[in-house]
């Protein structure tokens, strides 16, 4: 038994031998680069790699190939039969192209599909490839010609919107006010307890003199504090659409956004949108002149970024909307007497300028402690 194994092993190894060489015979043999042709005619199942490693002795010089015959190939992973291509000279030295995953070799047309007609697919056009030396220009510069979106503004609508202002007690004289919702309530509520809610339909007394087409919006704002030599401070609750035309100064509309509770009897007034110039943004100056904080919006303990307070100066002093202030702590004088600088606290940018105030929301802080009254100085203007 012990001999019939060692036969039977025998005749194995014997068979493996002698199919080595028969795979061997399979495949072309390696041309010397002195003998080496200047050209090739392709044949069915070539490829780039083939021609490389049989011409070049290495497949992955397969790009010295392309780059000689680019007129012709407009992918190296596709030629087709009876294309002439160059092979490099013998005497050339050629780059060694980096190691490639499988999936990147250059694959023969019959590796995926029959190989196509030379005849029956003319070439209509230098096309690009990833391959192809001017692939990444082409790409740069459609990425380039895309609008994908507008380019921003200084100040974001929605915190325009939103945003308080201050306005003259005679400026509210004449305008409008929100009345009772539209339908009628299964459960009595008082006003206090009874928001306007979203989409909710609702009658609407518009500014005076303004008739209102469906469509039309306007501004929901409450009073806040009232500010001595300045005015009275507005705060936007909310945005309504007309969704009936004017007829007597009355008309039907639905809150179609929301800040905070809207209630009946609040102010109503025209909606008016923002001085928008895409692209511009505040540029940095030196000593810009100096004003204070007057009012904080809903008397936070820690105002952090994102909430609104409003300036002492406005549209008179040169403020604009995009203008930018560093709110700073005064300190007292040190040990010797010297005054010590001011310390910078956080960074507001303007959103709303009226005469009587310019509103600003804080988009950065650097320490705790904004509060009313401290000083704030210009260090950022619109062009």
């Amino acid at each position: 038994m012990h001999r019939f194994r060692i036969q039977s092993l025998a005749l194995v190894v014997a068979g493996f031998s002698a199919a080595i060489p028969l795979c061997a015979q399979g495949k072309p043999p390696a041309v010397s680069p002195v003998d080496a042709p200047q050209t090739h005619t392709v044949k069915k199942g070539d490829n780039l790699w083939d021609l490389a490693k049989t011409y070049l002795g290495d497949a992955f010089l397969w790009p010295s190939i392309y780059r000689l015959n680019t007129d012709k190939i407009e992918d190296p992973h596709w030629i087709y039969p009876g294309e002439l291509m160059k092979l490099p000279a013998s005497n050339t030295t050629v780059a060694k192209a980096p190691s490639a995953p499988a999936s990147a070799t250059p694959a023969a047309p019959s590796s995926f599909a029959p190989a196509p007609n030379v005849a029956s697919a003319p070439r209509t056009g230098k096309r690009m490839t990833v391959f192809n030396p001017m692939a990444n220009v082409v790409e740069r510069r459609g990425r380039e010609s895309l609008n994908l979106r507008p380019a921003a503004a200084a100040v974001r609508l929605g915190e325009y919107e939103a945003s308080p202002f201050v306005r003259l007690p005679a400026d509210l004289a004449d305008q409008g006010t929100l009345e009772e919702a539209a339908e009628s309530q299964g459960i009595s509520l008082t006003v206090a307890n009874r928001p306007i809610q979203y989409l909710e339909p609702v009658f609407v007394r518009l500014p005076k003199g303004l008739t209102g087409v469906v469509g039309d919006e306007y501004l929901v704002v409450r009073r806040d504090s009232m500010i001595e030599g300045h005015g009275q401070v507005l705060v936007p609750t909310g945005i309504i659409k007309l969704v009936a035309n004017g007829t007597n100064g009355r008309t039907r509309a639905q809150l179609s956004k929301k800040f905070e509770d809207v209630f009946q009897g609040q102010i109503v007034m025209p909606l008016d949108k923002p001085d928008d110039r895409p692209g511009v943004m505040p540029a940095r100056i030196e000593f810009g002149f100096a004003t204070h904080v007057m009012w904080l919006g809903y008397n936070p303990v820690l105002p952090g970024a994102g909430s609104y307070l409003i300036l002492a100066a406005g549209s008179k002093d040169g403020f604009a909307p995009g203008d930018q202030v560093t709110l700073l702590r005064t300190r007292p004088a040190d040990s010797k007497g010297v005054d010590l600088p001011d310390e910078p606290i956080a960074v507001a940018q303007v959103t709303r300028v009226t005469p009587s105030g310019a509103a600003a929301i804080i988009v950065r802080t650097m320490q705790a402690g904004v509060a009313q009254g401290m000083k704030a100085r210009v260090t950022a203007k619109m062009p």
